[in-house]
């Protein structure tokens, strides 16, 4: 497939996911201009000449993607169509298996027991089941951190309740403090349970392992808001993995398993890959999140995997390899690294401290 080809597809897909619902009731759907707008601002998104984008319309209308409503003024509207929801007994057994594995990620095994009578699914005798069908997470999987029903119980009311929650906290030291929580929100991820919560009379949201919390009550006043506070935000940005937020503009060079990954799985709906003309391999770019899990994702590709931009990410992927080389090898390593300003450093004891993601 040609790379203009993948581009109009990915194109076509973001346009989809773009579109209301024709289960989202008396949603109209969006106009061409209105598609052209959204589309204007979407990051990496090529913007389409109007004949252009109606030509792309037409043909996911004709392949049942999308319906094309009229509207009052003559002025023709699309929905994406969304296809029923219907699936056989062996779908289902695919569903359950998919449903423990990921609960299995986040709780024990005598957890997930409860959960899964709590739920009537049962656990074995089903015709597709372990002994048939896995499903693998796609990094290393981590036993689930152990946390009392009872504590989650508590932090999920006063999330829902508004209400302020004091609580015992045992750290990474294991120091234990007492604090009055104000709950903002609350994420999984990964092994492990996130409350995001203001603390005491501190204005800034901090992140609390609900594992680590030892006990925990609702107190009878309501939690302090902070209007400020955007869960999804805080997600987009990467922040869920302790990062600043930031939105950079990637571009890699990918060869290998993992160039055929991204092309099946895209990072997200701004990726864009363009086949190397003199070399194996392609050219992806792509707004993300700067994140310690966009690092670790970089440095697990090894080889398959060449950071061009930013040049931040770039000296910390390289610092991060030359690092990892002194503790095979033994032996310091000569290296320059480029600080901000433009500054070099040159040291054959110890790599330079650069800032982390």
């Amino acid at each position: 497939m040609s790379a203009s080809s993948q581009e109009r597809i990915l194109r076509m897909q973001a346009i989809e996911q773009l579109l209301p619902s024709d289960r989202q009731g008396k949603v109209q759907g969006l106009s061409v201009a209105q598609i052209e707008a959204r589309l204007a601002n979407a990051p990496g998104m090529k913007v389409l000449s109007r004949r252009s984008l109606q030509r792309d319309l037409k043909e996911m209308a004709e392949e049942g993607r999308v319906c094309v409503l009229e509207s009052k003024d003559g002025t023709p509207r699309y929905q994406r169509i969304e296809e029923p929801l219907e699936f056989d007994a062996e779908v289902w057994d695919y569903l359950v298996l998919q449903l423990k594995q990921e609960l299995s990620g986040m709780v024990s095994a005598s957890q997930l027991s409860q959960v899964l009578r709590k739920l009537q699914l049962r656990d074995d005798g089903t015709a597709l089941d372990e002994h048939k069908l896995r499903i693998l997470p796609d990094s290393l999987r981590l036993q689930p951190a152990q946390f009392s029903f009872d504590v989650l119980g508590c932090v999920l009311r006063a999330l829902a309740s508004g209400k302020a929650l004091k609580v015992t906290y045992r750290d990474r030291t294991d120091k234990v403090t007492t604090p009055v929580l104000h709950p903002l929100g609350m994420i999984q991820r990964g092994p492990r349970i996130y409350l995001y919560a203001m603390k005491n009379d501190e204005h800034g949201d901090r992140m609390y392992a609900v594992d680590r919390i030892c006990s925990a009550e609702c107190l009878p006043i309501a939690a302090r808001s902070n209007p400020d506070f955007d869960l999804g935000l805080h997600i987009e940005q990467g922040r869920a993995d302790f990062a600043n937020g930031e939105m950079i503009q990637l571009k890699l060079e990918v060869r290998g398993y993992i160039e055929q990954l991204v092309y099946d799985c895209p990072l997200n709906g701004s990726q864009q890959l363009t086949a190397l003309e003199e070399r194996d391999g392609s050219l992806l770019t792509v707004e993300i999140p700067s994140s310690g899990q966009l690092l670790r994702w970089i440095l697990a590709g090894g080889e398959n995997v060449t950071v061009l931009e930013p040049a931040k990410l770039r000296e910390v992927v390289v610092e991060q390899v030359a690092r990892m080389r002194n503790v095979y090898c033994g032996t310091p390593l000569t290296t320059t690294v480029t600080l901000a300003g433009g500054i070099k450093s040159e040291d054959t004891a110890e790599i330079v401290e650069i800032d982390r993601l």
